[in-house]
């Protein structure tokens, strides 16, 4: 059932492709960087989930290399592909934060990002029942908020007012719903890549 919603949540979706976006930050046009978040952000919060313990982190640590993308590219040409820059940029900055706190060497970390075709459908099936399995066993609270965020793609505060609980309380539950999702990241976000059509 959650794999399904997911599948048809993937045909619903049509998001600009990346050079369309490319385009629009190359003129100049904020609604590139704001297609960009919105095709781009939770896969890359949910990737950042790899490296650090806190969402939060992981949220400013996207932010910043969106900010820092529209500062320097806006007006000019970005060649090569935006989710593999995206997604690099996200690993080495969480690498560089954890070694700024730690002062410790981090060994390279395999790419998690896989491609679809990495994936055959019966085994991403089967990856898909393991993650539901896991969303089942969320605190109510927690998997109420995850499903609103992930499966009905609402915003923090459009989940908030849904559930009478305020931003914060939302961030801190979808949070500790990803913690406790560590062991399926890489098919959540594979499947979140593919709902937003990056894959």
């Amino acid at each position: 059932m959650f794999c399904c919603k997911f599948f048809i949540y993937l045909q619903i979706m049509r998001y600009k492709d990346e050079q369309e976006i490319l385009a629009l930050i190359r003129n100049d046009n904020p609604d590139g960087v704001k297609c960009l978040f919105d095709l781009y952000y939770k896969p890359l919060c949910v990737f950042a989930m790899n490296f650090t313990d806190s969402f939060e982190e992981s949220e400013d640590i996207v932010q910043e290399l969106f900010v820092r993308f529209w500062e320097k590219y806006r007006g000019k040409v970005f060649e090569g592909s935006l989710r593999a820059y995206l997604f690099s940029s996200v690993q080495h900055n969480c690498i560089k934060s954890l070694k700024s706190k730690t002062h410790s060497r981090f060994p390279v970390i395999p790419e998690i990002c896989a491609e679809e075709s990495s994936y055959r459908e019966e085994e991403l099936e089967i990856q898909c029942q393991k993650l539901y399995a896991e969303i089942a066993r969320l605190p109510e609270q927690c998997r109420k908020v995850f499903e609103l965020i992930v499966l009905e793609d609402m915003r923090y505060k459009e989940v908030a007012l849904s559930l009478n609980l305020s931003v914060n309380t939302v961030k801190t539950h979808f949070a500790r719903a990803l913690k406790q999702l560590r062991s399926s990241i890489q098919i959540l976000l594979f499947v979140l890549l593919r709902n937003r059509g990056v894959l």
